[in-house]
């Protein structure tokens, strides 16, 4: 997977970084404008300013968070794919689970690596896409070759947090509405759903409607 360049690399790879803290994304382009050859031309801070960017910005290369605000994980990863089918993705996530790993990479992602990766590895896989190639963090390796695909988890496999929003998304509440009936922030049932996407490897809120139907019964609802 994490294979030697095929295309030539363009004189300055653009790349928009996709993250919502803003740390985060000083520091990946501090990265990555102290790289010659790479330049950072663009950031937003979450799905829907990502898909602006897309459109207004020049970029050879998105790095994506795929906890951003909504929309987020493998969803905008598909938005994205509709948009701008060629457009390598690099994930850069705080998340290692195989599973997670395999949803990214199954909804369109290009390559993925970790935020506690080596500056040297970013740069590597920012390079690998640019030319053409997919790019996984080597430490993730031996994680997807020996945690095989698994079906979805029933319910009880579930944190209780996660099956409380699962319930209220496929009810048809909207961010805002469940982050006001748990007491918790927007930005934490972004990331939720996004976790629960990742793990049961849905690709958006119809896939998640479906599984509830199935998964949660009737009577949860």
């Amino acid at each position: 997977m994490n294979s030697t360049a095929t295309v030539p690399l363009p004189d300055v790879v653009h790349v928009i970084i996709a993250d919502d803290h803003a740390m985060v994304r000083s520091g990946l382009q501090r990265i990555i404008d102290g790289e010659p050859g790479l330049r950072v031309s663009g950031q937003a801070v979450d799905g829907a300013s990502t898909l602006a960017r897309l459109q207004d910005t020049p970029c050879h290369v998105l790095l994506l968070d795929l906890t951003m605000p909504a929309p987020n994980g493998p969803e905008l990863i598909g938005q994205i794919r509709a948009l701008r089918p060629e457009l390598p993705i690099l994930v850069v996530s705080m998340h290692n689970h195989a599973a997670i790993v395999r949803a990214a990479l199954r909804a369109g992602a290009s390559g993925y690596v970790t935020k506690d990766s080596e500056p040297d590895t970013l740069l590597q896989a920012l390079r690998r896409l640019a030319g053409g190639n997919r790019y996984v963090d080597p430490r993730l390796m031996d994680t997807l070759a020996f945690s095989p695909a698994a079906p979805p988890p029933a319910r009880e496999k579930l944190s209780p947090r996660e099956c409380q929003v699962l319930e209220r998304l496929a009810a048809g509440q909207s961010n805002a509405e469940i982050a006001r009936t748990l007491f918790l922030s927007e930005k934490t049932i972004s990331t939720h759903k996004a976790n629960l996407m990742a793990k049961l490897g849905l690709q958006n809120m119809a896939d998640l409607v479906r599984y509830a139907d199935q998964h949660l019964g009737p009577e949860s609802r």
